[in-house]
């Protein structure tokens, strides 16, 4: 009688560990599949601007310029956008709380390898710190639900940000407002 309780004890503890096993494993796929989606938008932008590239981007995105991180940049007055493209009609002003948003975005940013995760674009990319020529990019920080993203992009004189939308499923570069020109 004993050994049957005994059994019948770990047989539904057995059960349970089944259980809480399948939830774990469930739970840990749609959390995947959600960090997928926010990379695999991320490099659809990244892969937007390699392809419209003439050639000269460095091989690794980066994170400050100097020693100045890039999210001290990111203020009110840098994300106001006058000069933008033939379809947009009137300056892009991005509100406080999207730029709260984006600093806290652009302070998590990792720097990662263009050249490894587009093995493809390997000719949009360079190893050589060319002066004039080579141009540095952070990677790219999606907003407003996808349809719009920032990045940070610096050369020898100057550095901007470039305000990007996607119209009709493609990505387009609307607007550039400059942090600093030498």
């Amino acid at each position: 009688m004993l050994k049957m309780r005994l059994r019948s004890v770990v047989l539904k503890t057995l059960n349970i560990f089944v259980i809480i096993a399948v939830l774990i494993f469930i739970t840990s796929c749609s959390s995947k599949k959600s960090t997928i989606n926010k990379v695999s938008n991320e490099h659809e932008v990244l892969s937007y601007i390699l392809k419209k590239s003439n050639g000269n981007i460095y091989y690794k995105t980066i994170i400050e310029e100097g020693n100045i991180p890039i999210e001290s940049y990111v203020k009110n007055e840098y994300l106001e956008f006058y000069l933008c493209s033939n379809g947009v009609d009137s300056p892009v002003k991005i509100p406080k709380e999207e730029v709260t948003f984006l600093k806290q975005k652009v302070k998590s940013v990792s720097v990662q390898r263009i050249d490894k995760l587009f093995p493809n674009l390997k000719d949009k990319t360079t190893k050589k710190k060319t002066r004039f020529k080579t141009s540095f990019i952070s990677m790219p920080i999606l907003f407003r639900n996808n349809t719009m993203a920032i990045y940070y992009s610096t050369q020898t004189y100057g550095g901007e940000f470039k305000l990007l939308q996607k119209v009709n499923g493609e990505w387009e570069t609307i607007c550039a407002n400059s942090v600093w020109i030498e």
